[in-house]
């Protein structure tokens, strides 16, 4: 008798924890992961002032064959070739000799394509005896600068003209050298606005490489990222502090808040390729980039 008294216990026990068992699993639900949206916490934006590229040279060398960056006395940033061309009827291929950084090929002030370390060729249309090749260089955010940044000839443009073919050996240019830093970004715009020129307006700036300033209004609680989504590649800085360098794999920089002031700050963008949009926006998030 008392063998199965202690037989109905041991499984009256064991019924209650396996209700309550059964009751905590019932009780316990699994939490959805939380889905954060970014908020813009930009106030308001203008864009003041644009200054193209070429206002931010530092060094000139006319009449040249082709020189390296290092030969140059550069490190890092941008340098740009200009030749004038002969008139060639007909399309033809530009091949560039050495090029171990981005490269942007422009017919005047049109781009014609871009070239790296991988690909050196490319087709060029025709032109008119006078206008300019213009070779665009950068190495901005480079660790390690040797001879070989920017161009090394030969840069030869071959073209087909009545079945014969035409080559053209490029050795006179204008050289360039455009350094990283806020100190060049200013000392551009400060040219553009003594100079009274048309950039002062907001322009069409789509695809214009050059120096874009902007006066930003932000929410001051909470965490800052600009969003440069709309950008190419370059750098930014608020209020004369940098905050690093932007691409398409990095399209989001945190500002920290000893950067920024009550009402309005100065958000100057260096951008080598140029926006889609001259369009900048803030948020509370980072983008990751694509």
């Amino acid at each position: 008798m008392r063998r199965i008294l202690t037989i109905a216990v041991l499984l009256m026990v064991l019924l209650s924890v396996a209700q309550t068992a059964d009751g905590r699993r019932r009780r316990i639900r699994l939490r959805k992961p939380k889905v954060t949206v970014a908020q813009d916490i930009i106030r308001k934006v203008e864009l003041k002032t644009f200054a193209p590229i070429l206002f931010g040279a530092d060094s000139v060398v006319m009449d040249s064959p082709l020189r390296t960056m290092s030969e140059m006395g550069q490190e890092s940033g941008t340098i740009i070739y200009v030749c004038t061309l002969p008139e060639v009827k007909t399309a033809g291929i530009l091949t560039i000799g050495s090029c171990h950084d981005n490269a942007q090929v422009f017919v005047d002030d049109e781009l014609a394509g871009r070239t790296d370390r991988i690909r050196h060729t490319l087709e060029l249309p025709s032109v008119h005896d006078g206008q300019e090749l213009k070779i665009q260089v950068d190495a901005i955010e480079r660790k390690n600068a040797d001879d070989l940044v920017g161009l090394a000839e030969p840069i030869i443009l071959t073209a087909d003209l009545d079945g014969h073919e035409l080559t053209l050996n490029l050795r006179r240019w204008t050289i360039l050298t455009i350094p990283d830093g806020y100190d060049t970004a200013t000392k551009a715009l400060e040219t553009v606005a003594a100079d009274s020129l048309d950039s002062l307006a907001p322009p069409d700036t789509s695809g214009k490489p050059g120096y874009y300033r902007f006066q930003a209004v932000f929410s001051r609680s909470g965490n800052i990222y600009l969003n440069m989504e709309n950008f190419g590649r370059g750098q930014v800085f608020v209020n004369g502090n940098s905050l690093g360098y932007f691409s398409e794999t990095n399209p989001s920089l945190q500002v920290l808040r000893r950067y920024l002031k009550r009402g309005f700050n100065e958000v100057v963008v260096f951008d080598v390729v140029g926006p889609r949009q001259a369009v900048l926006s803030a948020q509370d998030q980072p983008t990751v980039g694509q």
